[in-house]
């Protein structure tokens, strides 16, 4: 009997097996006819939408003319960063309007006082107080060669003024989360606006004390010793820092993280991002106590154990200090994950009347249950099960509303690009941003790569990226302006993604009355391709943001690293001049340049190959370039019009043409092009060079002429190499 039952056993899990398997293959057929579609359907869209463009009716397009695109509201990580110390100036408090005023006349006033709020944060973001300069500064010294270029006194503190900004951005961001909005929440409130606030900022505001709290009562129980097994390796590195600064870091990782993945980033690089961001925390607080008390770093380890019982807690503490800088990836995914339970375990999605109330206090008041914000979830990737945390479907729509004035993302954006230029690399670790630590190579936590790279020559690689580094950059406004126009009109061009979802088919539409699996399998692909679109509006905001909050700025820097293989990369992810078509056509260089006799030919080859017409010769493009001028010229006089004005929209990359544009017609129309002073970039081809640099280390001139490599270069490698081989021979003999 027992035989019998066992046999059954096997051969159900058999069974099993094979279903599973079919299961996964028609899982896998899915995905890739739900891609192909979805491709498919985005085609369709824009096609859509090109169609409703050209048929729009010109007047309405001249209704517009001339008038100044609105502006998003300034990123609110950098508001923040004005409330922080060091500062000697408060803001002053928003007052009432006088009950004596109309009600017109009391909202007119209100406004009034919001928008000089907001112009007074951002003349504060470009202007410190000498005296927050020299607080920002102390223990700090900048650069003899940056204060060798000031010629005077007014120079010098300009200088040391942005240096303090810059250290204020990196040293602030996660104490810039920990402000809880109330006075920008209240002056909403006073005009009876509060759907318009942040409603990132808002969420965070509400769950703030509740995450607070718990984490306080989790601290008081590992101080006290009750703790387990897990806690014991986690418990001790979430005690250095307070229970705000985890509960701010917590909700802005997992709000950034979890709105840019499309189906929830997997719980794992969930986990290790907020561990390593803890660690960065705590790395960050120490030099800041080493700084106040002169080098004494004891006395940040000796305050946090004051309170603390056992002797044993207090030697991991000590040590979880001292070795902060080398926490391997499982302390790191331990400390992580016990940060995200508590935030899972605290944030919930806000009631009809936008109350948060946990379970708790539901249960008491006798109303339903309410659903956690973060949900972990399981999903299937290459036939194994991950774990991901997603986002309630409504915070999703509520933080990414419709109005971008009003909904701004309360990014914590901690590698940004720079006020001042970056830190000469001079080791593996010693370079780049000034407080922050970067790696000279990208590598996941590999020690291998790492001694590898300790062992390495790198005195070439690493004065290539100290002089690209050095290299000071500028917003191109114009192109900015066009674009920020663009997406408020709704998105849906070029890299602006839609800014409206997708809607779902009708279940009593004809086509599926007959097949309802028809109809649930064009729900789940919109319901992708809206995730998608969702994902990609996260990342466009960002990059705006960013754009618009440095835009005045005269110069920015970015720092450089590289991968394994040696391919370079500016550190800050998003707004960069490797980025797509956006983010490239929002950098221009500071320094301008005289065009020279080849410039203007070089401006047009660029022009042409945005254009897609790189297949051909220089001479041809050119061509193209003079055959389309009086169109380029007229994109750049009325970017948004019809017609010849649209004509930089039919581009490869638009954004890319519309600044060429510009450039093109300012240096037309100055009275000798060759001095005209330019600082477009121009991009050069840089595909296929794997099978140029095969060419040259092969001296293959079949080869190099088949790959754009110039004879005169390989016959330099040519005679470099005989040069090489006889001067072996003659040691030899």
């Amino acid at each position: 009997m027992q035989a019998s039952s066992l046999t059954t056993t096997r051969v159900a899990h058999v069974a099993l097996r094979h279903a599973f398997c079919r299961f996964n293959s028609r899982c896998h057929m899915q995905r890739c006819v739900l891609s192909h579609l979805s491709h498919r359907f985005k085609s369709t869209l824009a096609s859509e939408a090109a169609r409703a463009e050209a048929t729009t009716d010109v007047e309405g397009a001249d209704e517009f003319e001339g008038v100044e695109p609105r502006r998003l509201v300034e990123a609110d990580w950098a508001v923040r960063a004005q409330q922080l110390m060091p500062r000697s100036t408060v803001e002053k408090p928003f007052q009432l309007a006088p009950l004596s005023l109309g009600l017109q006349d009391a909202i007119a006033q209100c406004e009034v006082q919001v928008s000089n709020s907001a112009g007074r944060a951002f003349n504060k973001r470009s202007f410190m107080s000498d005296e927050d300069v020299d607080k920002w500064l102390e223990k700090f010294e900048v650069p003899e060669e940056q204060l060798a270029k000031c010629s005077t006194p007014e120079e010098v503190q300009e200088m040391r003024r942005r240096y303090a900004r810059q250290l204020r951005l990196e040293c602030s961001v996660y104490e810039m989360a920990m402000d809880k909005y109330s006075s920008s929440h209240e002056k909403v409130r006073q005009l009876g606006r509060t759907t318009e606030t942040n409603a990132a900022k808002d969420l965070i505001r509400k769950w703030m004390p509740v995450a607070k709290a718990y984490i306080e009562s989790e601290q008081k129980k590992i101080k006290a010793g009750k703790h387990s097994t897990d806690s014991n390796i986690y418990g001790p590195a979430l005690t250095i820092l307070k229970a705000d600064v985890l509960a701010a870091t917590g909700m802005n990782i997992m709000l950034n993280t979890c709105l840019m993945e499309p189906g929830g980033p997997k719980f794992i690089k969930l986990a290790l991002a907020m561990g390593k961001a803890v660690q960065e925390e705590i790395i960050a607080r120490k030099e800041e106590s080493a700084k106040r008390n002169n080098g004494k770093m004891d006395k940040f380890g000796l305050k946090l154990i004051e309170d603390v019982k056992l002797e044993s807690l207090k030697n991991r503490i000590r040590e979880y200090i001292d070795n902060v800088g080398g926490w391997d990836k499982r302390l790191q995914l331990k400390v992580g994950a016990a940060v995200v339970d508590c935030i899972q375990r605290t944030c919930y999605v806000p009631n009809r009347s936008g109350e948060v109330l946990t379970p708790e206090l539901c249960a008491a008041k006798g109303l339903p249950t309410p659903e956690p914000a973060f949900v972990h979830n399981y999903v299937f990737d290459r036939n194994r099960r991950a774990g991901v945390i997603q986002i309630h479907q409504r915070m999703a729509e509520t933080v990414l509303a419709t109005n971008p004035d009003a909904n701004v993302l309360p990014w914590t954006a901690r590698y940004l690009p720079m006020l001042v230029p970056p830190r000469p690399w001079t080791g593996i670790v010693n370079g780049g941003y000034l407080k922050l630590r970067t790696k000279v190579m990208r590598q996941r936590d590999s020690a291998w790569q790492m001694d590898c790279v300790q062992r390495g020559d790198l005195d070439g690689i690493l004065k290539a990226l100290n002089l690209m580094a050095e290299v000071p950059w500028v917003i191109n406004k114009e192109v900015l302006n066009v674009v920020l126009q663009i997406w408020e009109d709704g998105g849906n061009f070029g890299d602006l993604p839609t800014r409206t979802d997708v809607p779902l088919p009708d279940l009593n539409s004809p086509e599926f009355v007959n097949d309802p699996a028809l109809y649930y399998k064009n729900v789940r692909k919109i319901e992708q391709l809206n995730r998608e679109f969702h994902s990609l509006r996260c990342d466009t905001l960002y990059k705006l943001q960013v754009a618009e909050e440095f835009k005045d700025e005269p110069e920015l820097y970015f720092p450089y690293n590289m991968d394994f293989r040696g391919r370079v990369y500016p550190i800050p992810p998003n707004l960069n001049h490797l980025g797509s078509d956006l983010s490239r056509s929002l950098l221009i260089f500071r320094d301008r340049k005289p065009l020279g006799e080849h410039g203007l030919r070089w401006m047009k080859i660029h022009l042409a190959n945005v254009f897609g017409v790189d297949k051909c010769s220089f001479d041809e493009r050119v061509v193209f370039a003079d055959a389309n001028l009086d169109k380029a010229v007229a994109s750049a006089r009325d970017p948004l019009g019809e017609g010849d004005s649209a004509w930089w929209k039919g581009a490869d990359y638009p954004f890319l043409a519309l600044g060429v544009c510009f450039e093109l017609k300012r240096a037309i129309e100055s009275p000798d092009p060759t001095k005209y002073m330019s600082n477009i970039p121009i991009h050069q081809d840089g595909s296929c060079n794997g099978l140029q640099h095969y060419a040259a280390l092969g001296r293959d001139d079949r080869g190099g002429t088949g790959q754009s490599g110039t004879r005169c270069r390989l016959r330099c490698a040519r005679r470099e190499g005989r040069q090489l081989d006889a001067g072996k021979r003659f040691r030899h003999t």
